[in-house]
């Protein structure tokens, strides 16, 4: 039985369900979640900043981010919290247009890897930075649209996210962390 604060996200995620589904997001927004995935998108930035030699401390940051998002989100928290998705509160079925995950809503590991990686390379590089942020938010809107986590989630995810991707980035150029 959802409780009272889930009841209300619903009735949001009911609300971008009936007014905002349309053709061009049920195709970018599934594209963009799948990026998300593992991190893929974003162990790909690190590469690129490692083999490119943009910035090879960006690269270790960066996974650095991914490893404390993963520790923390898929083998702590949702393990702790337990709390289903929104597709399974609601009773009747919306239609997902993705492959139901498995695991728990909260938090968004998407969300949370997503700023972690995304703050981290703002750091390093303020430029590409804000197209990682950009980026960062449209995976974490992607999740609300394709009914596979409340609001909650995404935002704890993605402050969580953003305290993560500063504490690798701070922890590194103050000597606490080095390779």
């Amino acid at each position: 039985m959802p409780s009272r604060i889930s009841k209300r996200e619903l009735k949001v995620l009911d609300w971008m369900y009936d007014h905002l589904r349309c053709k061009a997001f049920d195709r970018v927004m599934p594209f963009l979640s799948l990026t998300g995935n593992f991190g893929i998108i974003w162990f790909a930035a690190a590469g690129t900043f490692y083999f490119a030699n943009i910035n090879q401390e960006a690269a270790v940051c960066i996974l650095l981010a991914l490893g404390c998002s993963l520790l923390f989100v898929n083998l702590i928290l949702k393990r702790v919290t337990k709390r289903p998705r929104p597709y399974e509160a609601r009773g009747e079925m919306p239609n997902i247009i993705i492959r139901e995950p498995k695991d728990f809503s909260f938090p968004s590991g998407h969300t949370f890897s997503s700023f972690a990686a995304a703050t981290t390379i703002a750091r390093f590089s303020p430029r590409l930075g804000v197209a990682a942020l950009v980026y960062a938010f449209g995976i974490a809107f992607s999740r609300l649209y394709l009914y596979v986590h409340y609001i909650s989630d995404v935002l704890t995810s993605a402050i969580f996210g953003v305290a993560t991707g500063l504490l690798v980035s701070y922890l590194y150029m103050n000597g606490f962390i080095a390779f």
